[in-house]
């Protein structure tokens, strides 16, 4: 299983999303710091999950990081988060 499988089923499992993009971004980062052959280190990630209404960014990012701990901590070197409640996807 990739990283990106990997990263998909930790955030529908602890977030249970409406809805859920994972896209390994790493190719964008050949020669930068954090990026290693064969990619799996830069991630962006959309996630709509009624767990996030009422908070703000820094705490549903939180809810995400801390999900991943144990992949930021070793393989993931870059994630970039963008995460609405249902009712903000909504109203896009």
């Amino acid at each position: 299983m990739g990283m990106a499988d990997t990263i998909e089923m930790k955030l529908r499992a602890g977030l249970k999303p409406a809805e859920l993009t994972v896209v390994d971004e790493s190719h964008h980062h050949v020669g930068h710091a954090g990026y290693r052959e064969g990619g799996e280190s830069h991630f962006s990630v959309e996630i709509v999950s009624e767990k996030f209404e009422g908070l703000n960014r820094v705490s549903r990012q939180r809810l995400v990081f801390d999900l991943l701990k144990q992949e930021m901590e070793t393989t993931i070197h870059a994630l970039q988060i963008k995460a609405r409640s249902p009712s903000e996807a909504n109203a896009a």
